[in-house]
């Protein structure tokens, strides 16, 4: 088991909650942030600033950055992204459910402002 926790008193034991904190970790970490991985984090800046609606593209990206995740491979992965036009810039709200053969399914939400 590796622990990914960022809290050292929280400790998970599913590959589900490690998949979990996996994808929270790649959300909170900005391209080249890694040393010796630049690849691993994300860069939704760049989306958000388009004055057409970007959600199939954000989804592209997200799904696209979720092959450097080790954990997520094990699951079904389901992307869904939704635009809600702002007064200066979208605001996209990001949905993502990983789901087993055991019919166990975590969802994460994000908005991307």
């Amino acid at each position: 088991m590796l622990d990914l926790s960022i809290d050292s008193r929280i400790f998970l034991t599913t590959p589900l909650e490690e998949a979990v904190q996996e994808i929270d970790l790649l959300f909170n970490t900005s391209n080249c942030e890694l040393i010796g991985k630049p690849d691993f984090g994300t860069d939704f800046e760049q989306f958000l600033w388009q004055s057409c609606d970007a959600s199939s593209k954000i989804e592209s990206y997200i799904y696209e950055k979720l092959g450097y995740t080790v954990y997520t491979h094990q699951f079904n992965v389901n992307v869904s992204v939704n635009m809600v036009t702002g007064q200066y810039r979208n605001i996209y709200n990001v949905v993502i459910t990983l789901s087993d053969n055991d019919n166990n399914i975590e969802r994460r939400s994000y908005q991307l402002r």
